[in-house]
């Protein structure tokens, strides 16, 4: 009887326990995209850490809601940086109250730490099988693709940075040959926004915009955003760079901040030295925006996507994004609006804590670069001056050819590259 009390007493403290896991290794300098998903406790929760679930056959939202609503909802003039409409949508700190649906609202909860320059991330979950030994999770659609390792006994992988309007194929497969799910979805938004762990912010693809001839810019060749360096990007965030395709870094940075080498030894890598954005980059600096251009079309010539960058992706990011959508024939008005979603990204982005201004009466943050102020009224103005009686992008493209010196062939090159 006393074997068979004590053996009753330690089963509840067995079944109690916790699995070990394994510290993650230290990420070498050039990391392989392998696992990127912590395994979870199967006993208490084993969906705890995982997002939303997507299903065989769903369609999806993959853009910030807070983004897709400003960008659905607002129609900006070309030649007309008079007003702007940021201030009515959630993100930001311009001290409005909003209501679940991102509404401006009395009763609302005031905004303290947006996430919308992230975009949306999802599960896809399967039952666990510690038979089925590590899994490899697929994931493509049309022109992409990725394989990841994940430990034995996962039953969930999180995924994020989709790009809208496509159509995903997944599976998950065991290394005993056990399919253990498979299926398909599609997305919807208007922007592919990226995000790369654990605090590399406001960072998205300059593709999906239309151009006046009824073409789009594609996705994953040019994308824009905050600092990528040590102190923002991880192990994971790396691999995640990997994954997505990025093979090539410019950091527009002057000299207080600009990196020396990139974030990683995969990346080409350049750095101009750039203090300042706006009419000054384009005219002061106009060698090294050139440089910039070039650096751009021979990384997409050698099939290396590219992530630009200054500290915050507000102004001389903001500077070389109008270039580009604009030299691609991007509306002017729509331009305006990528411009403007920076306004979702936390503070420090948005708006800086620096600059006091940004402060009303009330002890409220304001938006600081929106596209009544500097840098798009400046930048603008001055390209639709080169057009004449042209578009915008006749504007640009004569900068480029007679102020900067870039040479007609990479302009060509650039828009056949980008364009579909």
């Amino acid at each position: 009887m006393k074997k068979l009390l004590t053996v009753l007493l330690v089963l509840p403290l067995l079944f109690a326990c916790e699995p070990q896991v394994e510290p993650e290794n230290p990420a070498s300098d050039d990391p392989t995209p392998t696992d990127i998903t912590d395994p979870e406790d199967p006993v208490e929760n084993p969906y705890a850490k995982a997002a939303t679930e997507v299903k065989n056959g769903d369609e999806i939202l993959v853009t910030n809601p807070a983004v897709e609503k400003f960008l659905t909802e607002v129609t900006y003039p070309d030649k007309d940086w008079s007003t702007t409409k940021i201030y009515d949508y959630y993100g930001g700190f311009n001290g409005v109250k909003y209501d679940a649906n991102g509404n401006p609202s009395e009763s609302g909860e005031v905004v303290t730490s947006p996430n919308s320059d992230r975009p949306q991330e999802y599960s896809i979950r399967w039952k666990e099988d510690m038979d089925a030994g590590d899994l490899t999770f697929h994931l493509e659609d049309r022109t992409w693709s990725r394989d990841t390792v994940l430990p034995v006994g996962s039953c969930y992988v999180n995924i994020t940075n989709l790009v809208p309007k496509a159509h995903y194929t997944y599976s998950v497969t065991g290394a005993n040959g056990k399919v253990m799910t498979q299926g398909t979805f599609d997305t919807k938004g208007h922007l592919h926004q990226v995000f790369f762990k654990n605090a590399c912010r406001n960072g998205r693809d300059l593709g999906g915009w239309e151009t006046l001839s009824g073409k789009k810019v594609k996705y994953r060749m040019v994308y824009r955003g905050g600092r990528m360096q040590s102190e923002t990007v991880n192990s994971k965030g790396k691999k995640e760079i990997l994954y997505e395709g990025i093979g090539a870094q410019l950091d527009l940075r002057g000299t207080s901040d600009v990196l020396s080498a990139p974030v990683f030894k995969a990346l080409d890598f350049c750095a101009p030295v750039i203090e300042q954005g706006g009419t000054t980059m384009l005219k002061s600096d106009a060698a090294k925006t050139k440089q910039c251009f070039e650096f751009i079309v021979n990384s997409l010539r050698a099939g290396k996507p590219v992530y630009y960058h200054c500290s915050l992706g507000r102004d001389r990011t903001g500077t070389l994004t109008i270039l580009l959508l604009g030299l691609l024939g991007v509306r002017e008005g729509d331009i305006s609006k990528e411009y403007e979603v920076t306004y979702f990204a936390p503070l420090g982005y948005s708006v800086s804590s620096s600059e006091t201004s940004n402060k009303d009466a009330n002890g409220n943050w304001h938006f600081q670069n929106n596209r009544t102020k500097w840098v798009y009224s400046d930048v603008a103005p001055y390209f639709w001056s080169l057009a004449g009686n042209g578009t915008f992008a006749d504007g640009v493209e004569k900068y480029l050819l007679t102020v900067a010196g870039v040479s007609q062939e990479d302009i060509n090159d650039f828009r056949r590259m980008m364009l579909e």
